[in-house]
């Protein structure tokens, strides 16, 4: 075998090894995402899971009435879906609960989208006064602040519980169904 036989054999070999930790990195790295996919959506089951609970006592306290609970809601509507971390409703109110474990402005700008369209997609409330809310198990610095500037209610992890920062003098944006 000539020295140019030798060298091209082992540059082929070191080509397929390399080829091969490529393959088997991908398949580790794809693996991982996966992984983290099931962990973060645990992660969110489990903050959605502490803010449920909180939200008919924390809301009864400022006279919202809730007596229905929906977990995950969603609803299709031509084609396009809508979801909602938490519904609650009573006899004059429907409270639509975002709940995310790191509350930043991204995700209120998104929910605050979503609320006038709700009652095209969550028909069954039409006769009812709608609210939003934000929770986050840690909330970003002046998120909390300008969610309430935007007529959304603002719950957080304190401690073992959750509780409502929005202040008694909070007057929470309104929305009812007009039809078009």
């Amino acid at each position: 075998m000539t020295t140019m036989e030798k060298l091209e054999e082992l540059i082929y070999k070191g080509f397929k090894e390399t080829d091969h930790k490529f393959r088997e990195t991908d398949r580790k790295l794809k693996e991982l995402i996966k992984q983290s996919a099931g962990l973060n959506d645990s992660l969110g089951r489990f903050a959605e899971n502490m803010v449920k609970p909180a939200v008919e006592r924390l809301f009864a306290k400022r006279g919202i009435v809730l007596t229905d609970f929906y977990h995950r809601a969603s609803s299709r509507l031509n084609g396009s879906t809508m979801e909602m971390d938490i519904i609650g409703a009573g006899p004059q109110h429907v409270i639509a609960v975002e709940v995310k474990l790191r509350l930043k402005q991204p995700e209120v700008d998104a929910h605050l989208e979503k609320l006038p369209r709700f009652f095209d997609f969550f028909e069954r409330y039409r006769g009812l006064i709608l609210h939003g809310a934000v929770a986050g198990m840690s909330v970003d610095q002046g998120i909390d602040r300008y969610a309430y500037q935007c007529g959304l209610f603002v719950l957080t992890q304190s401690g073992e519980n959750v509780r409502l920062l929005n202040d008694e003098k909070f007057i929470p944006r309104a929305y009812t169904y007009s039809a078009k």
